[in-house]
């Protein structure tokens, strides 16, 4: 390009060369504008602020960090602040008011952050102003029974149920509201924790404030005074109940077995009255506690009445003539024993081991030997196996007389049963086994008796062997 070119001034450039480069870049100019005056807009605010003296109040904290040593690196969980633990939850508080201190506390709380917010609060107990703290509480945006309701289940998730009556200590003075709920739901989680103790502690103060735990509560009362231990407060608590609603099933089980473990007899026919004035369901582990408690309490024609009664009804089973069975034995009552066995299989309930174990025990302890061996019959019939106890309860009228063939089948009892006995009680079982054999003169019988204990590996003591020697020697020489 020459000289003269380069001075030409810019006015005598032709329209056309400047509207031909406008028609090039022009669009694309304008876009570019509008799009940086957009975001100089809404940019505005913030621009000012990185530009202003904030932007060095950002960054003082870093340094002072910094210049104290301070660990600045972020937390494992990433989260800024609501993850601080207790030591840095105490670090913070102090440079807070006390008002941000209660919210702090109170954000815990919210988040699940149990030992943070407990620390914080014993912190303010132990430095600060109880009557600003009060005050602090009383002007927080939530009222104090719902910060301490929120305190008392942070206590409970760290397992310190002691702070809990620490708590209703501290509303107590600052004469704070407690309302019904607010017990109740605390005797709740005291409960989930097995906290029965604590429990019961809150429902003094309940009363001590002149309030009546709800029908519900009471029924948790009663179980939780079962549990500690105070089956007389257990039992008040359920004469509360019944006067104002109908106790639940659970509070007439948990209180007929405070009657059972008392051999209450009488207590306990009449909580089974009530309940069917009341119509409340009762099925068969509710009767079988009664009868229970009347065979214990030696009232056995009664509880054999009451069986009766609800047999009717179809409330009885298995375990009900069980009951009464075993009440039969203890009397030596073998004849009403084989009875109740046939009634039992006449009302169409089907008799187990135990069943038939007890009838011939019955028998056997009435001196009623052959009708316990024909109690073994019925058993082997009804397809049930015979089991240890089968054999060492006919083992039992042994002396008292038996046949070889009894004997017989006794051997064979030993040889499926024994597996299931100690070292002890298999050497007492042959050894009187053997002495049976010597009583009927049956010497064959006496051999296999033996041979069956060796092949069994059942050992003696050494004077048992000298003593059945002695015994099987003098039995031949009397011979």
């Amino acid at each position: 390009m020459s000289q003269t070119q380069q001075s030409i001034p810019a006015s005598t450039v032709p329209v056309s060369t400047l509207t031909t480069v406008w028609n090039a870049v022009g669009y694309e100019l304008t876009i570019f504008v509008v799009t940086f005056a957009l975001a100089m807009v809404f940019r505005g605010v913030n621009f000012g602020k990185l530009t202003g003296p904030s932007k060095s109040k950002t960054l003082k904290p870093k340094v002072m960090h910094t210049e104290k040593g301070a660990d600045s690196s972020p937390s494992h969980s990433g989260s800024p602040r609501s993850n601080i633990q207790p030591k840095a939850a105490q670090a913070v508080a102090p440079s807070c008011g006390l008002s941000a201190k209660v919210e702090y506390m109170v954000n815990c709380a919210n988040k699940r952050q149990a030992a943070e917010a407990i620390a914080i609060y014993e912190e303010l107990k132990a430095t600060g102003d109880k009557a600003a703290f009060e005050e602090a509480l009383k002007c927080y945006k939530q009222r104090p029974v719902e910060v301490f309701g929120l305190l008392v289940q942070c206590a409970g998730r760290i397992g310190r149920p002691e702070m809990i009556l620490l708590f209703l200590d501290d509303m107590t003075s600052a004469g704070f509201d407690r309302p019904l709920a607010f017990y109740e739901t605390t005797m709740k989680m005291l409960a989930s924790k097995k906290c029965y103790k604590e429990a019961l502690s809150v429902c003094n103060l309940l009363e001590a404030d002149g309030l009546e735990p709800s029908p519900v509560t009471l029924s948790c009362l009663v179980s939780f005074a079962v549990e500690i231990g105070d089956p007389d407060r257990a039992i008040s608590f359920f004469e509360r109940l019944a006067a104002c609603s109908m106790p639940s099933i659970r509070a007439y089980m948990t209180i007929l077995r405070v009657y059972s473990r008392r051999q209450n007899w009488p207590k306990s026919l009449a909580l089974v009255r009530d309940m069917q004035d009341r119509q409340a369901p009762i099925d068969s582990l509710v009767l079988n506690i009664v009868l229970s408690t009347g065979v214990a309490a030696g009232q056995l024609d009664a509880t054999k009445e009451l069986l009766n009664e609800f047999s009717l009804l179809g409330k009885a089973d298995v375990v009900s003539y069980n009951t009464i069975m075993k009440g039969f034995a203890q009397t030596k009552d073998g004849n009403r024993a084989i009875k109740l066995l046939d009634e039992m299989c006449e009302a169409g309930l089907k008799p187990n081991a135990i069943t038939f174990n007890t009838a011939m025990d019955a028998a056997i302890r009435s001196s009623r030997v052959t009708d316990a061996w024909q109690v073994l019959s019925q058993m082997v019939d009804a397809g049930i196996a015979p089991d240890k106890f089968t054999c060492t309860t006919l083992m039992k009228g042994l002396p008292n007389g038996a046949t070889p063939e009894q004997i017989a089948v006794i051997l064979d009892l030993l040889r499926n049963v024994t597996a299931d006995c100690d070292r002890t009680l298999c050497s007492s079982l042959f050894r009187i086994v053997i002495e049976a054999t010597v009583q009927v003169n049956d010497p064959n019988l006496t051999a296999r008796a033996v041979a069956q204990m060796r092949e069994q590996r059942v050992m003696m003591p050494p004077q048992e062997y000298q003593r059945l020697l002695q015994l099987v020697l003098r039995d031949s020489t009397a011979k």
